[in-house]
């Protein structure tokens, strides 16, 4: 289901990835363009279960893998950064041929949250791209109306009298005709095209008609629609809320549409519909309320003109449920039922007598039966339902005890900052409960090291206490579903003791014998770093749970006042003692003065000789840390270099393993064979 609404989606938004094949787009013809995107609190809401936001990103990322790399585009959003602020408006991406990761990055950083300013956002596009001076496209994706009481008409009469080649193209939302018209003037002020539609079918549609406009040489003079009578042959009854076939003949004009509303319906008025443009027979879906309708053939232009109609009888449609009587809160169960199954009709349970279209726990009949849902996190009577997809009807119940689950945590009383302790646990065990330790007192929800309950097959389960000591403590057992805390116990938390010694002084990058007592918990560590540095900080460092003291550790490259450091796994300091590096030094006590190219030869030096320090051979221009053959000092004094093949000045360096420091440096000519 998913994938199908994102190759809705974005067949949708096509008409930006055709832009190598319509000209109307390119740059020699009509400039620039921004698409403007509707970032309001309202792209939260769901097409058939999937927030509109959500699928708004797939099908983008989508496109940008495919958008002809010329093509100059930019990304403008409204009410992603603050609720309530109408000048919510940013230009997050200039219209431009490359950074395509860019721009998908901005386009995924989005996040829906306020008003929807599309007025203004429209005129700032518009002058960004110099809209009076230049060609220019927007394309503005909305799900709602403007509310930050600015007039869209007047804004379209003044972008339509100054722009030279500016179209606004406007793609609108599960919205009413009165709703759309309060902002189509937009598109047919400017000459861009209006886009309706109520789902991801009729959106795939209304885009693709988009592209065909936009394939029209600017200027060219549309032909009047026809306005012949249509002919409609639909079954004389059909169950609420099915799809059904409709045969159709008519005038096939741009934008025409078939629509099935109740018999006495006003002239122009739409129910579920669908575009004509797919060709006959197509596939209509009955609405959710019995009754005597009609489907309708409807002209898109002017006052929606009906050319042609036909009775169709709406029957009542039924459904049962099969429950147990008791469930254990927030305890999984599975719900027989039988019902129409029509597309997004779903079981789900509720407190008894919640609102219509109200929902906790919910699956989609149409993922089988039986329907597997959780009971609600708080004992109670409740309802299981079953809600229509269309209009969130309810077609069957069945009422349901909702019983406190039994749920008891134990274990020590006492323990040690940062160490592990094992929790006993009894309970539902249910998908997301988890045992945790926290303050007392601490919100609903909080959690520091936890454990799934579902993952534990013995009634056990291991966590790590805080490492901030104290008797103000609890382990918790909280259920996945509302976070709700369903057993506790109190617990103190004490403090550690730890030592470490090591070395007044050692040579810089030398290894450092170091004893230390203290715990070997996970993440628990000892390095050495300047005597300034702040908690955390950390160079070459050990595990205390991997070795036993004493423990020989590489000192990093410092120089003057540092220190030894026990850390603690949230990087807080439990012991220390101070170490003074001294600076390492090294030198050449036998080198070649020349060399033959490709010789084998050696050296001998004094220097520290610590790990992965190493002795190489390269031009005596090269930068430092640049390096050719090499040996490593480590290995002692009986090691051969080799002269590099070009003859020249060259120099033969002691460099340290970790800053790439050189010690010493002696010159050396490579001469020819």
């Amino acid at each position: 289901m998913k994938s199908d609404r994102i190759r809705l989606f974005y067949s949708a938004l096509c008409l930006l990835a055709t832009f190598t094949t319509v000209p109307l787009l390119a740059q020699s013809e009509s400039g620039k363009s921004i698409i403007i995107l509707d970032a309001s609190g309202s792209m939260w809401g769901q097409i058939d279960g999937e927030p509109k936001i959500e699928i708004a990103r797939e099908v983008i990322a989508d496109l940008m893998t495919t958008l002809d790399p010329d093509v100059e585009i930019g990304l403008m959003a409204y009410g992603h950064r603050e609720k309530g602020n109408c000048e919510d408006i940013e230009l997050l991406s200039a219209p431009s041929k490359g950074d395509r990761a860019g721009f998908l990055a901005k386009v995924n950083s989005i996040i829906p949250k306020g008003k929807t300013p599309l007025t203004s956002a429209v005129e700032q596009a518009a002058q960004f791209l110099k809209y009076e001076e230049e060609a220019a496209n927007i394309i503005l994706v909305s799900d709602g109306l403007e509310t930050c009481d600015e007039d869209p008409c007047v804004l379209a009469g003044e972008l339509a009298a100054k722009g030279i080649n500016f179209k606004a193209h406007i793609v609108a939302f599960d919205l009413t005709a009165e709703e759309s018209d309060s902002f189509r003037c937009l598109a047919d002020e400017t000459g861009g095209e209006f886009l309706q539609a109520q789902n991801a079918s009729t959106l795939k549609d209304a885009l693709e008609m988009a592209i065909d406009a936009l394939m029209k040489p600017s200027g060219e003079v549309m032909p009047e629609p026809k306005r012949d009578p249509a002919t409609i042959k639909a079954p004389e009854t059909v169950p609420a809320g099915a799809e059904f076939e409709v045969e159709w003949a008519g005038p096939d004009n741009k934008g025409d549409y078939l629509t099935i509303v109740s018999k006495d319906a006003e002239e122009g008025v739409y129910g579920n519909y669908t575009y004509t443009r797919k060709g006959s027979p197509l596939t209509l879906t009955a609405p959710v309320d019995p009754g005597l309708c009609e489907v309708r053939y409807l002209m898109s232009e002017g006052e929606r003109q009906v050319l042609g109609r036909v009775d169709i009888e709406v029957i009542p449609v039924s459904a049962s449920l099969e429950a147990p009587e008791e469930v254990v809160a927030g305890s999984g169960f599975n719900v027989d039922w039988k019902g129409p199954d029509n597309k997004g009709d779903y079981i789900t349970i509720v407190p008894r007598g919640a609102e219509k279209g109200a929902y906790e726990s919910y699956a989609y009949t149409g993922k089988g039966n039986p329907a597997e849902i959780r009971a609600l996190s708080v004992p109670g009577l409740a309802e299981v339902r079953y809600v229509t997809g269309q209009g969130k009807l309810t077609l069957a119940s069945r009422e349901i005890t909702v019983t406190e689950a039994d749920v008891l945590v134990s274990g020590p009383e006492v323990v040690d900052a940062g160490a592990s302790l094992v929790i006993d646990w009894v309970g539902p065990g249910n998908q997301g409960d988890y045992i945790t330790i926290v303050k007392q007192g601490a919100d609903e929800g909080t959690y520091h090291s936890y454990f799934y309950t579902k993952n534990s097959d013995d009634g056990k389960v291991e966590i790590t206490a805080l490492e901030e000591v104290g008797d103000d403590y609890e382990v918790r057992y909280v259920e996945g579903q509302d976070k709700k805390t369903l057993a506790s116990y109190p617990i103190s938390i004490r403090p550690v003791t730890a030592s470490v010694e090591g070395p007044e002084s050692a040579v810089s990058g030398s290894e450092v014998e170091i004893k230390w007592s203290g715990p070997e918990y996970k993440g628990w560590y000892i390095t050495i770093v300047e005597k300034s540095a702040e908690a955390g900080t950390y160079t070459k460092y050990f595990y205390t749970g991997n070795e036993e003291s004493p423990t020989k550790l590489q000192s990093p490259e410092l120089v003057g006042p540092c220190e030894i450091r026990f850390v603690s796994a949230d990087r807080n300091i439990v012991a220390s003692t101070p170490i003074e590096m001294i600076a390492a030094v090294a030198n050449f006590t036998e080198t070649p003065e020349k060399v033959a190219a490709k010789e084998e030869f050696r050296v001998k030096w004094e220097g520290p000789d610590n790990a992965r320090d190493y002795i190489t051979i390269v031009e005596a221009s090269a930068e430092d840390g640049k390096y050719g053959d090499y040996i490593y000092v480590e290995r002692g004094q009986d090691q051969d270099l080799t002269a590099p093949d070009e003859p020249g000045d060259y120099e033969i360096r002691y460099v340290t393993s970790q800053k790439k420091t050189v010690l010493a440096r002696e010159r050396v000519k490579v001469v020819a064979e």
